[in-house]
């Protein structure tokens, strides 16, 4: 349950880690048009469900 960011020098870093969603799997991200926000799904959620996912707003500012 993590994005991991690879860098232009090929260094691999933990950007983002969701704690306590262990049956699930993060989903579709993607940055809004103007880079300020990331979205993404916990495809089940905390319940293991597939009807009980969540989705996920992060705001930045991001690095270019």
């Amino acid at each position: 349950m993590e994005i991991c960011v690879i860098t232009p020098d090929d260094v691999v870093a933990s950007f983002l880690r969701i704690d306590g969603q262990s049956g699930s799997e993060i989903t579709g991200p993607a940055f809004s048009p103007d880079g300020t926000r990331l979205y993404f799904s916990s495809q089940r959620g905390t319940t293991g469900s597939s009807s009980g996912g969540i989705t996920y707003e992060v705001t930045g500012p991001f690095r270019s």
